[in-house]
């Protein structure tokens, strides 16, 4: 993609410079420098339908008070434009420090903001977990994936009614940036979803441990009784989403955001070893 027609046509920006970024599973992103100010080119799928509601909420957060790498309007004044047969947008760049694991009261704050500026009115878990359902085909690449998806789905609606917010959707460390003033900003919205808010706090767990809970409290104290009752259900659930993603990976040897297939491998045996499943099942 010719990065520096696409912000010139699509948002009337004077490209000076282009750098490649590391991408995402399912994203190409570029760094530009456009005068005195730099901003990300970000590419997806034309089938990808959780983009542009996470630039909406993007550009929601931004307006609360949480740093988020806010989507800039195209000259129709659209967040998404389509070229080539994808769909564009280009960002607010965020610059700062990555955080680490470590740094667990920061991402539980930040969560805790997000979900406090976005929430929804609870649904039907039943029906969020159709999130699942792109996956169906592969879920017998192995034979302990079925039992244990459909098992994390079943616990998942027994629980009953959860709360609801627009969720990150994948609050790994490397998605918070700690900024020269103190704040931190989460950006990465493209797997941004209206869903259970739990979902968002056991994907934080798992990337960076169960001290991040306390953090998140503070925020959201009103969900402790909550927290205490579901979380080790909806790990099961992001446990299942990982291993129903990259068992539909490794099925349709889908590469991107990737060095070599091992990687899918490892993400699928994780979600195993996260299940407590010997590799003989």
């Amino acid at each position: 993609m010719d990065v520096a027609e696409v912000l010139r046509e699509h948002w009337d920006l004077k490209v000076s410079g282009v750098e490649v970024l590391t991408g995402g599973m399912n994203s190409a992103t570029w760094l530009a420098v456009c005068g005195s100010e730099r901003v990300v080119l970000k590419v997806v799928g034309a089938g990808d339908v959780a983009f542009e509601p996470g630039l909406e909420l993007a550009v929601r957060l931004d307006d609360a008070g949480v740093i988020s790498g806010r989507p800039r309007v195209s000259k129709r004044g659209r967040l998404v434009e389509r070229v080539d047969g994808r769909q564009v947008a280009v960002l607010d760049f965020v610059d700062g420090e990555e955080l680490a694991p470590s740094d667990q009261v920061e991402i539980g704050d930040v969560l805790g903001r997000v979900h406090s500026a976005a929430p929804l009115a609870s649904g039907e878990t039943a029906d969020w977990l159709g999130l699942l359902l792109p996956f169906e085909e592969s879920l017998d690449l192995a034979p302990w994936i079925r039992p244990a998806v459909e098992g994390a789905v079943a616990d998942a609606i027994a629980l009953g009614p959860v709360s609801w917010a627009w969720l990150h959707g994948d609050p790994a460390a490397e998605a918070f940036r700690r900024q020269a003033d103190g704040r931190v900003a989460l950006i990465d919205w493209g797997s941004a979803m209206r869903g259970p808010i739990l979902y968002d706090v056991a994907s934080a767990v798992i990337y960076v441990g169960r001290d991040v809970v306390p953090a998140y409290l503070e925020r959201r104290p009103d969900l402790t009784d909550e927290i205490d009752r579901c979380l080790d259900v909806f790990l099961r659930v992001r446990y299942a989403v990982q291993a129903g993603y990259f068992a539909w990976r490794i099925s349709t040897n889908l590469l991107t955001g990737i060095s070599s297939p091992a990687e899918n491998q490892k993400g699928l045996e994780d979600a195993r070893r996260s299940f407590g499943i010997g590799r003989d099942r």
